[in-house]
């Protein structure tokens, strides 16, 4: 007999941040987020165009900065794994909208 282990990556709940939100309302977060084995895997789910990745510590400082070129339907990995145990904030910021979420290591 066959065991098979399933290993289900741990969802990033992501939210807009107040401050930067559009004037109109969008319907839906266009992109999303889950992390497995200290790899971020982002979805974009409806958005094309730039996606600009920051990752900061529980100090509020910046560990992690990248640009991603996206279209719609794709995703992309962020390697966190050189990253100390703790809790860690991630902002994806598309067009003039933030989207952020924690997790932990």
């Amino acid at each position: 007999m066959l065991s098979v282990n399933t290993i289900f990556a741990d969802p990033i709940e992501l939210r807009v941040k107040a401050s930067e939100a559009p004037l109109h309302p969008r319907s839906g977060v266009p992109i999303s987020a889950s992390m497995e084995d200290g790899i971020i895997t982002t979805e974009s789910n409806t958005y094309s165009g730039s996606i600009s990745v920051v990752i900061k510590d529980e100090d509020g400082d910046t560990v992690l900065s990248t640009v991603e070129n996206v279209s719609a339907n794709s995703q992309f990995t962020t390697n966190v794994t050189s990253l100390a145990d703790g809790t860690y904030t991630i902002y994806y910021t598309l067009g003039d909208t933030v989207y952020y979420g924690e997790f932990d290591l």
